[in-house]
Order: structure tokens, then C-alpha cells, then sequence
């Protein structure tokens, strides 16, 4: 069966088939997102609650001794084992190693250069264990400035060609940044290489922005959607967007149909929602 023609972007091809890869210049740039990396090695380094065994108590008990930092605390004879592996991870910038250790992946990011950071967002045909991924969005920076990628699948059968494409852009990615990624959208992404046999997982940190944007709005907005928090905190309005509910029905629209009224619309929420993440995260630094 012949496949639909699509309203954007252009079929790309690699060793798993064929897809549509949409690339679109954003007009903001990446410039003061990220947090300096001298002022995230210090707050990591004054949290002494990264080390096992250590509470808010005896942390504050350590540092009237005199034990203010990490590093400080290399010479406390009970303690300091336990603070040496994360000071050898602070000095080689090891993010996925922080993160074991409990560092905020907001912090993880100051290790990143701008390029080595990839926002991401998926959609689905659902959300059982049985579903399947149909798009993949990233905003990633350039020396142009920030691109949007949208790797979509005209059929069901051209998840694995989207899957290849992104594991391809993701492969000098550092930190991926996404909003409830952590529970959804990376464990969504494993389940479906591992479907595939694939084993070459991506290494970067994953970065979820939901659990501090649900710190600090919870108690002031109706809920933490990422479309509230965008309409609501940032200002930026999202006239004639979908609820993420109806996607499932558009996709599979659109595969029985070709109808591009029920796929424009996927495209422009995915495009939202990336440039939601860009929005929000200097205000959660």
C-alpha cells in the first residue's frame, strides 16, 4: 500500500526503513538557560545529605564542625568514604554518576555544553505496554540557535526508522531534558528498543522538569499539565490546541485516512510543549 504524502518535513531513510524528518529553525536562542557551572559545583558541594547516612541533623551538626563542603568533609574519619565518590564524580563532571547520588539533574546541566542538551517529548498510540511510538520531537541547539527536529511515522510500520533517527540525534547528547520523561517518555522509549532487540540504549542524564515545576506550582496553579503551566506562568497562549487525550485517535486517523487536518494538529502540540520545556526550565535554575 502506498504511503500517505505528508504536509511537512521530508522522508529520511536509514537501516531500519523510512520516516518523515521535519527540521525548523525556532527564533529564540539558548543563551542564559543553563546554570554556570561554578555556582552548581558549589551548591552540590554544600549538600552534605549526598552522602548515605547523612540527614538534614547531622548535617547541620557537621558543617557547626566545621565540615562545610564535600570536599571538607574528605577528612572526617566516619565520613568521608562515603563523600569520596562523589567529589571523584563532581571532578569529572559525571552526570549519570551525580544523579545516582541524589544532584537535582537541573544542576547535572551545568556540565553540558549548549549543544549537548536535547529537549524531548514522544507520542504514542497509547499508553499500554503494548503501544506504539509514532513521533518523536526534540529541540536541540546549534550555532544557528535552536532547531526542532520531529521525526514522525507515516505507518506503523516505520517506528523502528523513527526509533534509529533518534537514537542517531541523541548520540552526543549529554542531558535530555523532558517533563514527566522520567516516568513516561524515556521508559516508553527503552520498552520499544528493547521490543526491537536494540541494546544501543542513549547514556545522556535525563532531566525531568515536572517534579520541581510541581514544587514550586503546585500550591499556585489548578494543576502542573505542562500546557497550564505555559498558559498560566509563561504567558504564551495555545489557541486551537488538542488535549493530548484525542492523539491516539488523530494517528490512527490520519494511517486510515491521510487526512492532514488530523495530523497538523499533533505536530503543532508537540511543537508546544518543546517550546514549553525551553520556557520553563530557567525559571525552575
Amino acid at each position: 500500500m502506498a504511503l500517505h504524502s505528508f504536509p511537512r518535513g521530508a522522508v529520511v531513510s536509514n537501516s531500519s526503513g523510512t520516516c518523515i524528518a521535519i527540521e525548523k529553525d525556532m527564533a529564540s536562542q539558548f543563551v542564559g538557560v543553563i546554570p554556570e557551572p561554578e555556582e552548581a559545583v558549589s551548591r552540590i558541594a554544600r549538600n552534605l545529605q549526598l552522602v548515605y547516612g547523612i540527614g538534614p541533623v547531622r548535617e547541620a551538626g557537621l558543617k557547626e564542625e566545621g565540615y562545610a563542603t564535600l570536599f571538607d568533609l574528605l577528612s572526617h574519619e566516619k565520613w568521608g568514604q562515603g563523600a569520596r565518590p562523589i567529589v571523584e564524580a563532581l571532578e569529572r563532571a559525571d552526570g549519570w554518576e551525580l544523579l545516582r547520588y541524589g544532584v537535582s539533574g537541573l544542576d547535572i546541566l551545568a556540565f553540558c555544553a549548549p549543544e549537548e542538551v536535547v529537549f524531548l517529548d514522544i507520542e504514542t498510540t497509547g499508553l499500554s505496554s503494548t503501544s506504539a511510538l509514532f513521533m518523536v520531537g526534540m529541540i536541540i541547539p546549534s550555532e544557528r540557535g535552536l532547531i526542532l527536529h520531529q521525526l514522525f511515522a507515516r505507518e506503523y510500520e516505520e517506528e523502528p526508522a523513527v526509533i534509529e533517527e533518534t537514537l542517531a540525534r541523541l548520540a552526543d547528547a549529554r542531558a535530555v531534558v523532558t517533563y514527566n520523561g522520567k516516568s513516561f517518555d524515556m521508559p516508553f522509549l527503552l520498552r520499544r528498543l528493547a521490543y526491537y532487540g536494540r541494546e544501543d540504549n542513549p547514556h545522556a542524564a535525563i532531566v525531568d522538569l515536572c517534579p520541581p515545576a510541581r514544587r514550586k506550582y503546585s500550591f499556585s496553579l489548578p494543576n502542573c499539565r505542562l500546557s497550564t503551566i505555559q498558559t498560566m506562568v509563561l504567558d504564551v497562549p495555545r489557541d486551537g490546541d488538542i488535549p493530548g487525550s484525542l492523539i491516539p485517535g488523530l494517528y490512527n486517523d490520519w494511517v486510515r485516512t491521510g487526512d492532514a487536518e488530523k495530523i497538523i494538529p499533533v505536530l503543532d502540540h508537540n511543537e508546544l510543549d518543546l517550546v514549553a520545556m525551553v520556557d520553563l526550565l530557567p525559571l525552575l535554575i
